[in-house]
C-alpha cells in the first residue's frame, strides 16, 4: 500500500525531453505525476538536437510530429555524407512508417513536450532546484530542494550527464570508453543547406543542419587529444 502522504506515483527530476516524455506518457495512463526542473521553459541547453527517423517515430506515435513541423522547423528529407573521396547522398529507412527528420531548438523541442506533459495531467513545476533525496531504509521515497519536499511511489532521475539524482542513490556509472571528440558549435543566417550535411576526415569533422527560424547550426569537432590547440583559437 502507498502511504496517504505519498501524492504522486512518480517524480521526475528534470522535465526536459527524458522527464517531460516520460512525465507525459505516464500521466496519459492516469498516473500522479510529479515533474521537477531547475529551468523556466522555453529554455536552451547545450546538446545535439537533430532527430533521426527513430526519434520523429516517437513523437508521430505520441501525435507529436505534426505539432513539431507546425513550429516551423524545416523538413529534413535528405543526408549527405562526405568522407574524404567518398560521398553519398540518401535518406534512412523509414521507422515505423515514419522517414521524416528535424533539427529543431530546444527552446522549442523542449517546450512542445513540457506543454504536453501538462496537457496530458502531469504536474511540471519550473525553476526549482533538487538537493538531495528522501530515504526510508534503503528505499528512495522522494525529494526535496529548493522550495520543495514531495514523495512518491517512484523516483527517476532525468537530469542529464551530471545528474545529481544519480550522484545522491550513488548510482554507478561506467562508460564503455572515454570521450574521443570535442568541439564547437553556433547558429548561423544566410547558410544554405541541401538536407543535412557531414563532412568527415581524420580527426575532425564538420556537421550542418538546418533550423528554426531560417538558422543554420552548424559543428566543428576534432579529435579529443587536438583540444587544447583548438580551444585556444577558436576563431581560427
Amino acid at each position: 500500500m502507498v502511504p496517504p502522504s505519498v501524492r504522486y506515483d512518480a517524480i521526475a527530476v528534470g522535465a526536459r525531453c527524458a522527464g517531460a516524455s516520460l512525465a507525459m506518457l505516464l500521466a496519459r495512463r492516469g498516473r500522479r505525476v510529479l515533474a521537477l526542473d531547475r529551468a523556466h521553459f522555453p529554455s536552451d541547453t547545450v546538446s545535439t538536437h537533430f532527430l533521426w527517423p527513430r526519434t520523429t517515430a516517437a513523437l508521430a506515435r505520441w501525435g507529436l510530429l505534426d505539432a513539431l513541423a507546425a513550429t516551423g522547423c524545416p523538413l529534413i528529407e535528405t543526408v549527405n555524407m562526405h568522407a574524404g573521396s567518398v560521398a553519398f547522398r540518401g535518406r534512412p529507412e523509414p521507422v515505423d512508417g515514419t522517414a521524416a527528420m528535424y533539427c529543431p531548438r530546444r527552446t522549442v523541442l523542449d517546450k512542445l513536450l513540457v506543454d504536453e506533459a501538462r496537457e496530458a495531467g502531469a504536474e511540471v513545476r519550473e525553476g526549482v532546484l533538487v538537493r538531495d533525496v528522501i530515504r526510508d531504509g534503503d528505499r528512495i521515497v522522494g525529494v526535496r530542494g529548493d522550495g520543495v519536499e514531495e514523495r512518491a511511489s517512484i523516483v527517476v532521475g532525468a537530469d542529464g550527464m551530471t545528474s545529481g539524482i544519480a550522484d545522491a542513490v550513488g548510482a554507478a556509472m561506467n562508460p564503455s570508453h572515454p570521450s574521443l571528440t570535442c568541439g564547437f558549435y553556433a547558429y548561423w543566417s544566410g547558410v544554405p543547406t541541401d538536407g543535412v550535411e557531414f563532412y568527415v576526415r581524420a580527426g575532425r569533422d564538420i556537421l550542418v543542419f538546418p533550423t528554426h527560424d531560417g538558422l543554420t547550426c552548424v559543428w566543428v569537432g576534432r579529435a579529443n587529444d587536438q583540444w587544447s590547440a583548438y580551444r585556444a583559437d577558436v576563431d581560427g
